[in-house]
Formats: C-alpha cells, structure tokens, sequence
C-alpha cells in the first residue's frame, strides 16, 4: 500500500480499536454493532490482501530450481543416447541428442519440455541398449519427475504477479467500502450517543483523525471544522 492508504487503513484499526474498548456502550444498538462488525471484515481483508501484495514470492526460484535440474538431467541422458545413435548408425536419434549443454539451456519453456519428453520417449525405447552407459531406471524416472515437476511450476511466476495485481486492485476497493461505512453510518450514529455518553463521542471522533506518518502532521478528519487563519492587526 501506498502512504495514503497506509494512513487511512492506520485510522480505521484506532477507529476500530476505540470501539472494542467500548463495547459496552453501543453493542446494544443493533444498526451500530452490524455496521462494526463489517468494518471489522473489511480491516481484516484489507490485512490479508496487503500480506500477499507485499510477501515476495519464491516462485521465480523455484522455477529456476526446477529448470536447472530438467537441463541437468535431459542433457546427460542425450549424451548417452547421441553415442548410440552414433554406435548404431541411427541417424535419426543423433539428430534428436546431439545437443550441448548451452543448446539445452537456450531453449524456451516450451520447447525445452517437448523436447525433454521426446528424450524420455527415446530412452524408454532404447532402454536395453542404454544400461552399457550405465544408464539405470532410477536415471530414466529421474529425468521423468524432473520433466513433471518443471511442468508443474514454469507458470507459477506469472501466476504470482496475477495474484499480486488483483490483491492491489482490491485494496482502494476495500479502503473506500470501509470509510463508507465509518462516513455514511457510524459517524451519523455515534452522534445519537451524546446525550448520554459525551466523553465516547469525543473519543471517538478522535480516533476518527487521520494521522499522516510521512509528515507527522494530522489531517483533519472528514467533518470536522477548519479552524480560523488569525491575522494581524494592520501596523498602526
């Protein structure tokens, strides 16, 4: 969040604060409790959205993670099924592995995933032929679970900053529904307290002031009178 809607989200916990304090006083006033209790709602969504907004993800690292050992296990199984291609004169098989460790890392997600499921296709064929090269089973399901764990996290970065923009985009939405409620029913129904309980009212109306932490200036809250410039007697 920005400083602004730090401030204001920072007024509603004082604002929402105050009245827990005084329960007592208003819990009684059926309109005025529902109206606290979403204000509540909102003040913890808007906690929520704000966590995932800010909370670096390691998405982007895992991904990365998950790259590197496809990369790692898909180059060393073509070396192995290059060279049979090359013993056996099958032409078609070296064509698919003859790949150096920069071609592999060159290719985009994509593309590195199709062609590592070709790899395992080959090497599932060629099976046999590959234990020469100490090529085991446990090889051949690594290179498998590396070809599904990348599979399963290469979009998970995009999906992450989809997330992160939606909780941005709920915040001022969230933000302007809960001055709503303080604006259009909790400060008119507070008001119905003053015959009886003054010294709530006043607190909290100033619960209710904005306080700008960048400045460490108060902002007056809304409703509240702009008090008098004084000016100076003209010199005599």
């Amino acid at each position: 969040m920005d400083t602004r809607h730090t401030n204001r989200v920072n007024m509603f916990k004082t604002g929402a604060d105050y009245l827990d304090q005084n329960n007592s006083i208003w819990s009684s006033m059926a309109p005025f409790a529902a109206a606290v209790t979403r204000l509540k709602a909102n003040i913890a969504a808007i906690d929520a959205a704000s966590q995932k907004q800010e909370t670096p993800t390691g998405a982007t690292a895992e991904k990365e993670a998950a790259r590197t050992t496809l990369e790692d296990a898909a180059f060393l199984m073509a070396q192995a099924l290059s060279v049979l291609g090359h013993t056996n004169q099958n032409h078609d098989l070296r064509a698919r592995t003859s790949l150096s460790r920069s071609d592999w890392d060159r290719l985009v997600d994509q593309e590195l995933s199709n062609r590592a499921a070709t790899l395992l296709d080959d090497a599932n064929t060629h099976k046999a032929d590959l234990a020469a090269f100490n090529v085991t089973q446990a090889k051949v399901d690594g290179l498998s679970q590396a070809i599904d764990h990348f599979n399963s996290v290469r979009n998970s970065p995009r999906t992450a900053v989809a997330d992160r923009v939606a909780q941005t985009q709920s915040i001022p939405v969230l933000i302007r529904d809960t001055n709503s409620i303080f604006q259009n029913e909790l400060d008119p129904m507070v008001n119905l307290f003053q015959p009886t309980h003054g010294e709530f009212v006043s607190g909290y109306r100033a619960a209710r002031v904005i306080v700008d932490r960048a400045a460490t200036r108060k902002v007056k809250a809304p409703g509240s009178p702009t008090p008098a410039t004084p000016t100076t007697p003209p010199s005599q």
